[in-house]
């Protein structure tokens, strides 16, 4: 396979299920720049897109966290959490099918699943570029939800494995996004303490901690600024030795634990270098949102 384009995508159930508690020029920047990015994807052809997206919880439960997860059926079934509709979506399964094999001679030992389901990560950004929902798909689940997590050197890590996965694959064109961030604070703070607490401790009191959202929010607009900018400056690597987990969540918060994708985006391409479509921070929607185009010359 040949990777003939990269985008990373900020991404927020918000964005449709608030639609009018932004501004005009709010939503109307962010939708612009979604279509924009479906409009360059078209324009690539590609035979699929890999997509890098979360799980919030509601697919893999604490009961079972996988931090990557590759889906190998031939559909994905669209949950329709967070008031997103329910959709299913085509897989290019023999595409994920050679990524999931090389990935593990690559030395990345992805799980994988025959029945896919995904949530909201995979859903806003595909129903905003390419509503249609005609470009099969391979969906890779990064655990930025629940710690421990990968570390933010580690999913760049696991992004040059692969790189070399893909394009080490079957001939074809292949589109990847990485999806998710930036700045934004998710649920109380009792419900992100509850999160922090240790692996194994959490799951029977889960209950006791609902999400909420509040009906705006903080956006760090410096810290996004400067994300971006090391993104499409294509250096990633400098972003990952500056920032740790803990500080990324302080500054940020913990939603900005999402830009793990980004990262893993970065390193399956090489480090190259972007163009910002679009970065709109929208307190409506509890989000900075940002939509960038990375070089994709891997072959």
């Amino acid at each position: 396979m040949n990777v003939v384009g990269a985008f990373t995508c900020s991404h927020s159930a918000l964005f449709v299920t608030r639609r009018e508690q932004a501004s005009e020029d709010e939503r109307s920047r962010v939708y612009a720049a979604f279509a924009e990015m479906g409009r360059r994807i078209r324009e690539l052809a590609p035979d699929a897109i890999l997509m890098v997206g979360t799980d919030h919880g509601r697919i893999y439960p604490l009961s079972a966290v996988p931090q990557f997860l590759i889906g190998v059926s031939e559909q994905a079934r669209g949950i329709g959490d967070a008031g997103m509709p329910e959709k299913t979506l085509a897989l290019h399964q023999p595409y994920a099918q050679a990524i999931l094999g090389n990935a593990l001679e690559e030395g990345v030992d992805l799980a994988y699943s025959e029945a896919m389901a995904i949530d909201h990560s995979f859903l806003t950004p595909l129903l905003l570029a390419l509503p249609e929902l005609d470009i099969p798909i391979v969906p890779i689940v990064q655990n930025c939800n629940a710690p421990p997590r990968p570390s933010l050197a580690r999913a760049h890590a696991v992004g040059r494995a692969l790189g070399r996965a893909v394009t080490a694959g079957p001939q074809g064109r292949i589109v990847v996004i990485g999806t998710g961030g930036l700045s934004h604070w998710v649920g109380s703070t009792e419900f992100q303490n509850f999160l922090r607490e240790p692996a194994g401790t959490r799951l029977a009191r889960q209950s006791q901690f609902p999400l909420q959202l509040p009906d705006t929010g903080p956006v760090n607009e410096s810290f996004d600024r400067g994300f971006i900018e090391s993104i499409c400056a294509g250096r990633a690597q400098d972003f990952i030795r500056d920032w740790s987990a803990q500080r990324l969540e302080e500054a940020a918060g913990n939603g900005a634990q999402e830009i793990r994708n980004w990262l893993l985006i970065a390193g399956l391409i090489g480090d190259r270098p972007g163009q910002l479509l679009d970065y709109t921070p929208v307190g409506a929607w509890l989000t900075g949102v940002a939509i960038v185009q990375l070089d994709a010359s891997v072959n």
